[in-house]
């Protein structure tokens, strides 16, 4: 069953097979819980609202007709339902949030190979872009992350591509200004002037 493909092991599901969804969940919750910890960087929440992402999702597969791949509808079911949850909360402050920010592109398993730093800068990287707003925030990890193309973006997010192409473009030079007023800072306050990478 582990070597069934995703609609294969959700037909069974409609057929009343309990370790088909099983197995189903199996595959998908890493990458999900991952997903949504990104937009809520905070631990338990993040595993809250992941069960509440398959427990939706089994209520759900009914209405799935495969007209977009699976991981692409569970993706966009999950961002959906963490911006509910996200539009329902009163915003946490900065300092929280940066706190609890961990793991941006530091899963050697998935990470593109360009955009592995040294550890010291990857913990720059985390907070800087953690500081992003979320709409740049997600673009960006759906993009450098997942190295999903403009059309994924699309159909997860539900925004038009050229949105996308904004929202990338703005993130990227966000994170460049931040990256720089750091390094600034730094060469002022340590009295060195080695010189950082700063993000393509």
């Amino acid at each position: 069953m582990d070597k069934m493909t995703d609609e294969q092991l959700i037909d069974r599901v409609r057929q009343g097979h309990s370790d088909a969804y099983r197995v189903l969940v199996e595959r998908h919750k890493s990458y999900i819980y991952t997903l949504v910890y990104r937009m809520v960087p905070h631990k338990e929440t993040a595993e809250d609202l992941t069960q509440e992402v398959f427990v939706k999702l089994f209520r759900s597969l009914a209405h799935f007709r495969g007209d977009a791949k699976f991981t692409t509808w569970l993706y966009r079911m999950t961002t959906n339902l963490v911006t509910d949850f996200r539009r329902s909360q009163k915003r946490k402050p900065y300092e929280a949030l940066l706190d609890k920010m961990k793991g941006w592109f530091t899963d050697a398993r998935e990470q593109p190979e360009e955009m592995a730093m040294r550890k010291d800068e990857q913990e720059r990287m985390q907070a800087l872009l953690s500081e992003l707003p979320d709409k740049y925030r997600l673009i960006m990890y759906l993009f450098h992350y997942k190295q999903l193309s403009y059309q994924e973006m699309s159909e997860v997010t539900g925004l038009p591509m050229k949105t996308l192409e904004t929202r990338l473009y703005r993130g990227k030079a966000m994170l460049k200004e931040k990256w720089l007023e750091v390094n600034a800072h730094d060469s002022q306050t340590s009295g060195r002037h080695t010189a950082h990478a700063i993000p393509k």
